[in-house]
């Protein structure tokens, strides 16, 4: 036996000594531009979204904006919902309150990290901004900070993400090219992208939503 595994590996050695690997450089040709959108890129986002059981919402104004999150709260029987401290629309804060709804900080903090998940665990809503919108595969990017609490896109059956006009790109990489904060931003681990609800097909190969996160993604598009 030792003899046939000695005869064994230094047939291996003498045939990697002698193997010679071609020169392919320059033969993988650079992947294709993909194509043009011939629609408003608006339009291709929410096809794509759709495509993935998200659900976009298109609005002008912070009212129309609190008038929506407070609904769905509403819906699940609650008046607080997990909430960045900074979002992308200066005075929804306020706005939600008016409409009996309080957006709770989405963040953990020592030395009273039990007593803040506790006060948050039962929430149902969870509202963020979002870094950008890729209209090709209906997803966004989130970028977790001090500000930007992760359990927000986490916690909560249901995701509300905010994401102004200008941040909607074609993909990824028309985004980094673009927006000089991007490359940093994709560079974080801290950084996810989000294409859909939390889904699983791991249970006889049966699509679950929310198995894992929010079972309900709503991108609200916003107009400024």
């Amino acid at each position: 036996m030792t003899t046939s595994r000695t005869e064994i590996l230094a047939r291996m050695r003498r045939a990697k000594q002698r193997a010679l690997l071609p020169d392919v450089t320059g033969l993988t040709p650079a992947p294709p531009e993909p194509p043009p959108f011939d629609r408003p890129l608006a339009d291709v986002f929410a096809e794509a979204l759709a495509a993935v059981q998200g659900e976009l919402h298109r609005f002008d104004t912070v009212d129309a904006v609190a008038d929506f999150v407070a609904g769905i709260c509403q819906k699940q029987g609650q008046s607080q919902a997990l909430g960045w401290d900074d979002l992308p629309l200066p005075g929804l804060a306020e706005a939600l309150q008016a409409r009996g709804v309080d957006l709770i900080p989405s963040r953990l903090s020592d030395p009273d990290r039990k007593e803040n998940y506790a006060r948050m665990r039962h929430l149902l809503v969870g509202v963020t901004g979002a870094a950008a919108g890729l209209a090709r595969t209906g997803s966004i990017v989130l970028h977790a900070g001090a500000a930007h609490g992760r359990l927000a896109s986490l916690l909560p059956d249901i995701h509300i993400a905010l994401l102004p006009h200008d941040r909607l790109y074609p993909d990824i990489a028309a985004w980094i090219a673009t927006d000089e904060a991007a490359a940093r931003i994709a560079a974080s681990s801290n950084t996810v992208i989000i294409t859909g609800p939390s889904r699983t097909a791991d249970i006889a190969q049966t699509l679950t939503l929310g198995a894992h996160g929010p079972r309900e993604l709503h991108v609200v598009l916003i107009r400024k």
